[in-house]
């Protein structure tokens, strides 16, 4: 396709740049374009002078960028925006969900681990699995899928996981629904694929697609 011919599908690399500093507010423009370079970051604060030590913690961030840049977050995003209310997100804000799945805090949300267990309980048939029994529930559900993940799950435990490993258990977890979730499967199979599928809001010069995903802020 003629590039001149396709101005509506290409987005401004400065435009996605401002995206990306405006989506990390703690960071200066100088800080993003040395993540993007590959530069690593302080992660000891022992080797930091006074000044850098009140600087905010770039881990954080660092994960956050991981997470933006995953594609396992596309497909889980695309399925939030199609089939959110085939699952329990009505009061789970997309930004709460995010902050979770980043944390690398040992004791877990409520929330967040409620809304796995439902997801889990209708792969099982309905079974129910309490709180305490979340971590050797997702580990087995892991060990489904990729042999890495549960071994990983197992000696450092669910909080301690990395991003992509959340988030190809969640992907995993979503994906499975479509088998176990019977109204779910009815609704899919009722619909011509274009209706499901997300379309991507716009494309830039090296062909890369770009999906846009907003959520209504609720009182």
């Amino acid at each position: 396709m003629d590039a001149e011919n396709d101005d509506s599908m290409f987005i401004d690399p400065e435009i996605l740049q401002k995206e990306l500093v405006i989506s990390l507010p703690v960071l200066t423009e100088s800080d993003v374009e040395m993540m993007l370079n590959g530069v690593d970051f302080f992660d000891d604060e022992s080797s930091l002078d006074e000044d850098d030590k009140e600087k905010p913690c770039l881990k954080r961030d660092q994960r956050h960028l991981n997470l933006l840049n995953n594609p396992d977050y596309g497909v889980i995003l695309c399925f939030i925006e199609r089939f959110r209310s085939y699952i329990k997100m009505k009061n789970y804000p997309l930004r709460i969900l995010e902050d979770n799945l980043i944390s690398e805090k040992e004791k877990l949300s409520g929330r967040f681990i409620d809304f796995h267990l439902a997801l889990l309980k209708k792969t099982l048939g309905g079974k129910t699995i309490k709180r305490e029994q979340f971590v050797s529930s997702i580990t087995r559900f892991a060990y489904r899928f990729n042999r890495d993940d549960g071994d990983y799950l197992d000696e450092h435990g669910y909080s301690k996981s990395t991003v992509d490993i959340k988030l190809r258990i969640l992907k995993n977890l979503f994906e499975k629904q479509f088998d176990s979730d019977h109204t779910l499967k009815q609704f899919v199979a009722n619909k011509p694929s274009i209706e499901i599928r997300s379309k991507p809001f716009g494309r830039d010069r090296f062909g890369a697609s770009y999906w846009l995903f907003t959520v209504k802020k609720t009182n």
